[in-house]
């Protein structure tokens, strides 16, 4: 392991499930996850009348958390964080509980207050999306937090004491559910609601959803429509999907619903409470559509571990960016700074219609990841660029604009044929077709014309004159090693423009 990073273990011990997750986290903060592992114990099915967990019931849980820290030991983990939500915080005996827990495991267990619990879930959505305004919802098996922020800033949360377990013990009859047990508990939900003002200050904000219920739903959602991106995180659900889920699910026995495609067995239950938990919430602050976040709360409790003054990151884009760069060492910060900028001048030069701001972010996350591929075989990199960007986890992306970015990083002289946007046509637009060849083209054509790796100092100014571009190359050498990489992007480069291209070798001397 580079003596550089570090392992982390994050454990939460929840009301439906106790996971660990291990994390590799860099100096700056970056992180991934190299290891996950996770026991469906139901705490909050086990919690009595009196609102106690007994000790018979924890008995079960503490040999997973000896497993647990066996695991970080093998993965040479330096710190653990333990928390503990919903299910012990609001058991009678929770104080108990802990203590126990604790001395038994022999590790420091802290309680999560429902406050922390949604701040922490903010922190996990806000530096995985670029946005500024919004609502978060996590449904948990215990417990539900809502929480509203504005300026990338967390303004107001609330935790309520319910979730998809707890009320499907109280509303469901063993997963079958009538018309009648839905409306009580809606109303249940409204009821809560209700002592929060708040809550109707942001109609048509987007909801970023977090928990099992979400990300279920999406699959759902997903498997129906068979997208081609099986990505949870950042995938968008819009009012109508929600409503045709209140008309299925609910009406479903929870045998049929067992064998429904994308819901695992163990959820098929809870998904329904969880479900009408909220669509009830979705409603009522009037959202504009969901978003499935795939990171909450253990990466909220690694954030404010890492970086407690300043957990927020500007930008997740950039933020991800930089920890992909130094996780996968494939190119020096100076080539790739050194590409940008020549692509940039090649677009600026061009002047081109449509979202200039849009096109020149796909160009750059492009640019700065295209050569990701060669970490795994140099030969077929382009390949394997493609297939890295299209299931990685880059922030800051919505779906398209991470299929656009895999295509046009992984671009080569072949593509320029290939009709490329035809597998992914469900979240392409029908104009992304044009753009994928001419920046896939440009970013090629930027990556040959660059010769920071030959020790070759030069200077590219592109113009525009008419239906031509022309080139200058200032330099003191002509790059003979990359001239008939030059010549192929050139060609694919007119193709793809339909553009006449001059390029013009001036030696620094002749210039001055």
């Amino acid at each position: 392991m580079n003596n550089e990073l570090s392992r982390i273990g994050i454990i939460d011990i929840g009301s439906n499930s106790i996971r660990l997750v291990i994390y590799e986290t860099t100096p700056e903060g970056g992180y991934r996850i190299i290891k996950e592992s996770k026991y469906s114990a139901r705490l909050s099915e086990k919690i009595t009348k009196e609102g106690r967990l007994e000790r018979e019931s924890l008995e079960t849980i503490v040999p997973v958390l000896l497993q647990f820290k066996m695991v970080c030991r093998v993965y040479s983990v330096t710190r653990i964080r333990v928390g503990a939500t919903a299910a012990i915080r609001n058991a009678a005996n929770s104080e108990e509980i802990t203590a126990f827990l604790s001395d038994a495991a022999g590790m420091e267990i802290e309680i999560i207050s429902g406050q922390q619990e949604a701040y922490f879930g903010f922190l996990g959505v806000i530096n995985a999306f670029d946005v500024d305004d919004g609502f978060v919802i996590d449904i948990g098996g215990g417990s539900t937090e809502i929480t509203l922020f504005q300026n990338r800033s967390y303004r107001h949360s609330i935790s309520f004491p319910f979730g998809a377990v707890n009320t499907n013990v109280t509303f469901g009859n063993g997963g079958n559910w009538s018309g009648e047990q839905v409306r009580k508990l809606e109303a249940f939900v409204r009821e809560h609601l209700e002592d929060c003002e708040w809550l109707h200050t942001g109609k048509g904000l987007p909801l970023y959803g977090l928990g099992g219920t979400l990300r279920t739903l999406g699959k759902i959602d997903q498997k129906g429509r068979k997208y081609s991106l099986p990505n949870s995180h950042g995938y968008i659900m819009y009012s109508d999907t929600i409503r045709e889920f209140m008309e299925t699910l609910p009406a479903m026995s929870y045998d049929k619903r067992k064998n429904l495609d994308g819901l695992s067995k163990s959820r098929a239950d809870i998904i329904v409470s969880g479900l009408v938990i909220f669509h009830t919430v979705y409603q009522y602050i009037g959202a504009g559509q969901t978003v499935i976040s795939g990171e909450g709360l253990r990466e909220g409790m690694l954030h404010d571990l890492l970086e407690p003054a300043h957990p927020v990151r500007a930008s997740a884009l950039e933020y991800s960016l930089g920890t992909l760069r130094r996780l996968n060492n494939e190119a020096s910060a100076d080539f790739l700074n050194d590409v940008h900028k020549i692509a940039q001048s090649l677009y600026r030069a061009l002047k081109v219609d449509g979202d200039a701001k849009e096109q020149e972010m796909l160009i750059y996350v492009s640019v700065m990841l295209y050569r990701l591929g060669a970490n795994i075989n140099y030969y077929q990199s382009k390949r394997h660029t493609r297939y890295w960007l299209m299931n990685s986890p880059i922030r800051g992306l919505t779906h398209r604009q991470l299929v656009l970015c895999s295509l046009i990083a992984s671009y080569s002289t072949k593509s320029r044929k290939q009709k490329l946007s035809t597998e992914h046509k469900d979240i392409l637009l029908a104009s992304d077709e044009e753009w994928i060849h001419k920046l896939g083209s440009l970013v090629q054509l930027s990556a040959a014309l660059d010769n920071n790796e030959t020790g070759i100092r030069q200077q590219i100014n592109p113009r525009l004159k008419g239906g031509s571009l022309d080139i200058e190359i200032l330099g003191n050498q002509r790059s003979l090693l990359k001239l008939e990489e030059i010549d192929e992007a050139l060609k694919v480069f007119r193709n793809s423009w339909g553009l006449k291209v001059k390029l013009e070798h001036i030696s620094s001397s002749q210039h001055s």
